[in-house]
């Protein structure tokens, strides 16, 4: 009956490198998208004027918050947040496929 708890117990727990590949997904775009708006949130804080914005859009008087907005979701940053985050997840499935192909391998090698 204890191993039984204990198997059940243990099979609903994550593994640490789980929790590990998740953060790791996660944590670096968010990261990079938050180091893109920060600097022009501050200079909006401080001044009350958006920053020019590609293609074409000019220095105006804005909010912080239709900043952040038009940096979040409007269309050329949103394409600019996808284009980041796709690409590193595709990035990152590919480190993390071939470090789990090497511990495979490691341990099947390690195993003979």
């Amino acid at each position: 009956m204890g191993l039984r708890s204990n198997a059940t117990s243990r099979s609903r727990r994550w593994p640490k490198w789980t929790w590990l590949f998740l953060l790791s997904m996660v944590l670096p775009p968010l990261l990079m998208s938050t180091a893109w708006i920060l600097p022009g949130a501050l200079q909006v804080m401080q001044t009350g004027t958006c920053p020019p914005a590609p293609p074409d859009i000019p220095p105006h008087p804005c909010s912080l918050g239709t900043y952040l907005v038009r940096m979040t979701v409007g269309l050329w940053a949103l394409m600019g947040h996808l284009a980041t985050w796709l690409s590193w997840f595709v990035a990152n499935l590919v480190l993390w496929g071939v470090g789990l192909f090497g511990v495979a391998l490691y341990r099947n090698w390690r195993s003979d």
